[in-house]
């Protein structure tokens, strides 16, 4: 095969894949099964035309196998508030009134910290909001972001709603797809309010 005749081959598989990715959008574990099927497929054709031998699909597959992330939704998410606004100063020492709302993670954690392809892992995230007397509520933006050596593999759905000052817990459940890449993953833990932005890191193994 030319080299005009690979690129274009390698264009059009990455065209019909992403198509039929952007037609698995349910988020459960069925949609995951095909999302990462299809990844797993594009990496392969691609692997295999860039190449033009088995192993090129073999790499193709493996590189492919991240995009199954791409389907990846929020089985269960739930948050509630964990300590009072007194009880969160007393905690943390919070003495000073603040001017503007303010988010502080206290910690970002899950569970489990091994996991294999199908199974769920858990996301906490422990946060302060801190308030100005004048305000009851603040718009508060909860999101969590999935890496791999260094680089993103999915960014989950944020969660906005309003807070009251204290601290607060949020947590989110996600499945691990079939067919993505083993090693060490990285979750960031994000939460923001207006101009005030905190993040944190915790990690989990999915084995091969």
């Amino acid at each position: 095969m030319t080299i005009s005749n690979r690129s274009s081959m390698t264009a059009l598989t990455v065209a019909i894949a992403l198509t039929l990715s952007g037609c698995v959008t349910t988020g459960d574990t069925q949609g995951q099964a095909m999302g990462a099927g299809i990844g797993a497929a594009l990496g392969c054709g691609v692997g295999a035309l860039v190449s033009g031998d088995a192993r090129g699909c073999a790499t193709g597959a493996a590189i492919g196998g991240v995009l199954g992330w791409g389907v990846v939704a929020i089985n269960q998410y739930q948050a509630r508030q964990v300590r009072s606004s007194s009880a969160d100063n007393r905690v943390y020492g919070l003495t000073k009134p603040v001017s503007s709302t303010q988010v502080k993670i206290r910690r970002g954690s899950n569970s489990p910290k091994s996991v294999r392809a199908g199974q769920p892992v858990n996301i906490v995230t422990d946060y302060s909001v801190m308030l100005p007397s004048s305000a009851g509520t603040a718009l508060v933006t909860e999101s969590w972001t999935l890496k791999k050596d260094g680089k993103v593999v999915t960014q989950l759905p944020e969660k906005s709603t309003s807070r009251s000052a204290g601290g607060w817990e949020a947590q989110a459940e996600i499945t691990i797809p079939p067919d993505v890449p083993p090693g060490t993953y990285v979750i960031e833990h994000s939460v923001k309010s207006g101009g005030s932005y905190d993040m944190d890191e915790s990690s989990f193994v999915i084995r091969s």
